[in-house]
């Protein structure tokens, strides 16, 4: 199955003045998680008890928070952390 990401307006908001090379690194980082949003080797479970709710790192840049949402088939990014 493939998933399709979803930006929330604070993650729209949160992306003013990341850099380029920042940007293009999320955009990477997405595509790997829709393709299995479950794979350890780019996100992990926040919480045990919830595994839906995962984080992933964008390099030296920061990390995105975000919601699998299996019967929709979206990957909802509900939080962009980054340093600059």
């Amino acid at each position: 199955m493939s998933y399709r990401p979803l930006l929330g307006e604070q993650v729209l908001r949160q992306m003013r003045g990341l850099p380029a090379e920042g940007f293009d690194l999320l955009v990477q980082v997405l595509t790997r998680i829709c393709e299995d949003p479950y794979d350890r080797l780019f996100s992990r479970a926040i919480r045990a008890d919830d595994p839906a709710r995962r984080m992933a790192e964008i390099g030296d840049f920061g990390f995105v928070e975000f919601l699998v949402d299996d019967a929709a088939g979206l990957v909802r990014v509900v939080t962009l952390v980054w340093v600059g």
